[in-house]
């Protein structure tokens, strides 16, 4: 497997151009989120720079049995950061739905857990256990 980019985001010294919201299953039917910038030239490269980053909260995807998923929104939005407008419900079969209030937002993509495992498992096998 290999990847478009000659740098990966993580190693890039540049500004940030995505916001991620990582949701966890915090228990009792509700959940948490940490939102943070991150660098990339689009959404899976601003989700490769979230899991390869040191301080990735997914460092080790199979050890965060709570993920729920992550949303990624292109721009800087300081609102984004502090309050994400992101919705997270189970669906009538029990499985975890994300939505994000501002619907009309062209430059968010949503990953799910399995979308996630797939990319970290692409990134390990490319870049090893740190990148």
């Amino acid at each position: 497997m290999t990847f478009s980019w000659k740098i990966p985001p993580w190693e890039r010294f540049e500004d940030c151009k995505y916001v991620t919201v990582t949701l966890t299953d915090a228990g009792a039917g509700q959940f948490e989120c940490i939102s943070e910038a991150v660098r990339g030239d689009d959404a899976i490269e601003a989700l490769a720079d979230l899991v390869m980053s040191p301080r990735s909260p997914l460092g080790f995807i199979s050890s965060h049995p709570a993920l729920i998923g992550v949303v990624v929104r292109r721009g800087i939005d300081v609102a984004w950061l502090a309050k994400p407008p992101v919705e997270v419900g189970r669906n009538d079969r029990g499985k975890w739905q994300i939505s994000i209030a501002e619907a009309d937002l062209p430059d968010v993509s949503v990953f799910d857990v399995t979308e996630i495992a797939g990319l970290v498992s692409r990134l390990r096998s490319q870049y090893g256990q740190n990148g």
